[in-house]
């Protein structure tokens, strides 16, 4: 089962269905594999979230890490995002059709976002 969010004001949806794109030929894609400000705010919030509702992070935490504030889970979101080991797919849909393209963060490019990662 996939778990979505949804903005409306930018039409993408990030799912972690991997079966989404099974047999995908991404050379075939027509957008760049660069990670946009709105994708990473939906991947950090929708991340944050499910650490604040008791997720297991995908990355080693420190023995006596507390978390004392939401930051400190945002903190953990931008480490397994870093990192490459959160397995969400960012859906694209391409006009004029509606057809989409479907991008694992693993393989998307985080230079343009770097300074959001504070």
């Amino acid at each position: 089962m996939a778990a979505a969010s949804t903005s409306r004001k930018h039409n993408f949806i990030i799912t972690d269905d991997s079966e989404v794109i099974k047999n995908v030929d991404m050379s075939k894609y027509k957008s760049l594999p660069w990670m946009t400000k709105y994708e990473f705010d939906q991947v950090i919030g929708l991340r944050t979230m499910h650490l604040s509702i008791n997720a297991i992070p995908f990355v080693k935490l420190p023995e006596n890490f507390t978390i004392k504030s939401n930051m400190e889970l945002r903190k953990i979101a931008i480490q397994e995002l870093n990192e490459k080991k959160l397995p969400y797919i960012i859906k694209r849909p391409m006009p004029p059709n509606g057809e989409a393209e479907y991008w694992p963060l693993a393989k998307l490019n985080l230079d343009t976002v770097m300074h959001m990662m504070r």
